[in-house]
This record gives C-alpha cells, sequence and structure tokens, in this order.
C-alpha cells in the first residue's frame, strides 16, 4: 500500500510512540502532528490554545493535516482531537489507512495524571477532574476514532502484545 497509516486514538494512547516505531519497522518517515504545527508555526501547541484557543487550532490542525497529502507515504501521529473536527476522519479514511490505538482507561488515566501538564486541555484538572473529563471526553470522541479502518486495542501494559498485534493484522496490506 502507498498510502499514509494515520494513527488515531485519545491523548496518553502511545500514538508517537507506536508511530516512531512502526515507521521504523514499515521503512516509512514519521510524523507526529502536533510537532509539524509546532515546527510550521514555531509555537508549542499549548501556547497556540492559549493564543488562539481551540478553535483556532483546530483550523490549523486541520490545515497541517491536509498538508500531510503531499508527503511520501508516511506513519502520521495525530493529536487525539484530530479526527473529531471538520471532515478530519473521513479525510484521513480517503487518504490512506487509519488505526485507533484503544488504550483501557485504567493505563489513560495513570499516563495522563504523569503527563497532564504537557497537554492543554488537561493542565489545570486535579486528579479527580482529570478521571472525569477524560470518562467524558473519551466517550465524545470514542464515535470518530472507531471510524478507523482498524482497531488495535491494549488493556495492559504488555508491549510485546500491543506490537504484536499492531503490526501482525496489518503489515502484509502496507
Amino acid at each position: 500500500m502507498s498510502a499514509h497509516i494515520y494513527l488515531v486514538g485519545f491523548m496518553g494512547s502511545g500514538k508517537s510512540h507506536w508511530g516512531k516505531r512502526l515507521a521504523e519497522h514499515l521503512g516509512r518517515p514519521f510524523f507526529d502532528l502536533d510537532e509539524v504545527i509546532e515546527a510550521g508555526e514555531g509555537l508549542t501547541v499549548s501556547t497556540l490554545f492559549s493564543s488562539i484557543g481551540e478553535n483556532g487550532f483546530r483550523e490549523l490542525e486541520r490545515r497541517y493535516l491536509h498538508q500531510m497529502e503531499h508527503q511520501p507515504p508516511s506513519i502520521v501521529a495525530t493529536g487525539g482531537g484530530t479526527p473529531c473536527f471538520f471532515d478530519n476522519m473521513a479525510w484521513m479514511n480517503a487518504q490512506g489507512t487509519t488505526v485507533y490505538l484503544k488504550i483501557s482507561m485504567p493505563i489513560l488515566h495513570q499516563r495522563l495524571v504523569a503527563g497532564k501538564g504537557k497537554r492543554p486541555l488537561l493542565a489545570r484538572l486535579d486528579d479527580s477532574e482529570l478521571l472525569r473529563h477524560i470518562e467524558t471526553l473519551l466517550e465524545q470522541r470514542d464515535v470518530f476514532y472507531r471510524q478507523a479502518t482498524a482497531t488495535v486495542q491494549r488493556e495492559t501494559e504488555d508491549d510485546s502484545k500491543f506490537w504484536e498485534d499492531l503490526t501482525a493484522g496489518y503489515e502484509p496490506r502496507f
């Protein structure tokens, strides 16, 4: 397959981590959409959220996502909200393969508590508010994530099993 592979899923699901590994495994370039935006704008995602708001950021995100069309077939780690705005999910499905990294709530919560300061939508929440926020946001976003071409589910921290699931079912198609 000569199209992009877009990794989608909630923040903290490992899209960047697994995307880098998958790109190396398949011999393809890797792009983290947030990093592409930061490099293009010269500002962090947190600063962009603060200065232009979520709506402004989502418009910018969409523009950078569409620019990926001009890259060689790559692995693209999207932001957690990318599939949920405009026609982004339909566009990614039309441009290549989308893979939903579906991570269990306990793993997500643990990861996001540890790294919430780096995430603009979570930075100001205490730990109990964080759990409620994750549940609410995941419920809203899941309808978009489930539109992915494929889903790889992770219930435990077993990296080898997750990697096997991520590559075994889809590698022959790439």
